[in-house]
């Protein structure tokens, strides 16, 4: 213990030049202070020895060094390798931030009085490590070349509540794994997601990241999520349950997200309370690719409304229908499902059903069409629940009006049952460019602002043009219809 206390007096002599650095190391933690920060240290009763306000118990100091090496504030530093992971807390913050590390695996807790935004950086690779934080202040989270792999629960667990800015570091790529090895009581897993946020997130950074989803979710978070402009690429190689499961809203402004998930793609889930935007999915530019595979998957999925205004989307499901006979619950498939309005007013938009009875686009709201191309596509046969009860794999299916008055829309309906638009109000053709093709008719609405003709018996080749009255669309190569219906309109006619 003496010979502690003599150290700390021989660096504080050693502070007097400018640009050193007092490391103070306990364990694998790491409290580095700028000399122009440290003050008095002051040493009590043989035990304890207080650096800008954080108390250090002597026995759990590893040893303290000097140097010239320059920490930021407001800063956490966490770095892996292989089983063991490193953390440099800033002094100015040491106070506030509470640090366990056990192998790989690293545990940040921040004081309810730090009240300023502070930086944590990942960076290196670790097969059994995680990041776990929480705080109740906003912060920035840094991916700068990380690679983490957690056998028993997530890689990375952001427990706050407030704004987290996650920033993918320019020329990086990194990765994040979950598994399983416990589990609760009840035989269920306690982790939700590889990634999980309790907060809302903004995300930002052209670096790439990927996240493989052996358990659940790929990405969770409690609260809003924002992909801006500048973001790099996301990719979810797998996801057990849902690509992407968010509350509140989903915005997507820019950046490539890829999604390949056996649950939903993209689910959005409106909070009990009247927050803004609440359960929509907002497509406003980037690139998104979505492949759901599972049994009643949709690869959109929102409880408000779905609305693209740019970007280039392909979203498609593979899955069939769920029907539990018991509680008489029908549960079909769709490539987009949204419980409010549909609104597209630019941006490319492709959407995919191949499974049995599964919608291209299935809306409670409105469907309105002003803008854009929007393609939809489904090749499944009609799915009998029973001799009363079926799904039809119709193309644009709404319970209120569909409106189509701008942009290139093109629907190709499975020829077993499927209708082009589908709804018990209307079809208004009001100027977009508009072909529409099912094993059964759309009739356009009477009150359109523009005619529209239908045609029967139209053999329809995937992959060839079809043409009429001065609409013409290349067929996507998946679809067939020996005997189609045909409905067309534009703004000429």
């Amino acid at each position: 213990m003496r010979k502690i206390a003599i150290l700390a007096i021989s660096c504080l002599l050693g502070m007097t030049a400018q640009s050193q650095t007092l490391n103070v190391n306990v364990g694998n933690v790491t409290y580095a202070f700028p000399s122009s920060q440290t003050g008095d240290m002051v040493y009590e009763n043989g035990n304890t020895l207080t650096i800008c306000g954080k108390a250090f118990p002597i026995s759990e100091i590893t040893n303290m060094i000097v140097d010239q090496t320059e920490v930021n504030d407001n800063t956490v530093l966490v770095s892996y390798d292989n089983s063991i992971a490193k953390v440099v807390v800033a002094g100015n913050i040491a106070k506030y931030i509470s640090a366990d590390v056990k192998g790989g695996h690293v545990a940040l807790v921040a004081s309810p009085s730090l009240q300023q935004s502070v930086t944590y950086t990942l960076t290196g690779t670790s097969s059994n490590g995680s990041f776990y934080m929480s705080g109740e202040y906003a912060c920035c989270v840094v991916l700068n070349g990380v690679s983490l792999n957690n056998p028993d629960s997530a890689a990375i667990n952001i427990q706050n509540g407030k704004k987290i800015d996650i920033e993918l570091a320019t020329g990086t790529s990194n990765s994040l794994s979950d598994g399983l090895t416990s589990v609760t009581d009840d035989g269920s897993d306690t982790h939700k997601a590889v990634f999980y946020v309790e907060g809302h997130s903004s995300w930002s950074g052209s670096g790439s990241l990927n996240i493989k989803g052996n358990v659940r979710h790929g990405f969770f978070s409690d609260e809003y999520t924002q992909f801006e402009s500048n973001l790099g690429s996301v990719t979810v190689e797998q996801a057990k349950s849902d690509g992407f499961h968010v509350n509140q809203y989903f915005q997507m402004q820019g950046g490539t997200l890829n999604i390949t998930a056996v649950g939903d793609g993209i689910d959005v889930g409106a909070k009990k309370s009247d927050k803004e935007n609440n359960g929509n999915l907002m497509l406003e530019g980037g690139n998104l690719t979505i492949v759901t595979s599972g049994d009643a998957t949709r690869a959109l999925k929102c409880d408000n409304d779905l609305i693209v205004s740019g970007g280039t989307i392909d979203a498609k499901t593979l899955g069939n229908p769920v029907y539990d006979s018991s509680e008489v619950d029908l549960s079909s498939c769709a490539a987009a499902k949204c419980d409010g309005k549909f609104m597209m007013t630019a941006g490319t938009l492709r959407l995919t059903s191949t499974g049995e009875g599964g919608k291209g686009l299935n809306a409670t709201g409105e469907v309105e069409v002003s803008g854009g191309d929007l393609v939809v596509v489904t090749t499944g046969a009609t799915y009998e629940y029973s001799s009363e009860l079926d799904s039809k794999p119709h193309g644009v299916k709404s319970d209120a009006n569909i409106t189509l008055s701008g942009g290139n829309v093109l629907v190709c309906a499975s020829a077993d049952g499927g209708t082009a638009f589908k709804t018990s109000v209307n079809v208004f053709t009001n100027g977009a460019t508009m072909m529409g093709i099912g094993g059964k008719a759309t009739t356009g609405s009477a009150s359109s602002t523009h005619n529209s003709k239908k045609y029967s018996n139209v053999k329809v080749t995937g992959g060839s043009t079809l043409s009429y009255d001065g609409v013409s669309f290349v067929i996507p190569e998946i679809y067939n219809n020996s005997s189609a219906k045909v409905i067309v309109s534009s703004a000429a006619m």
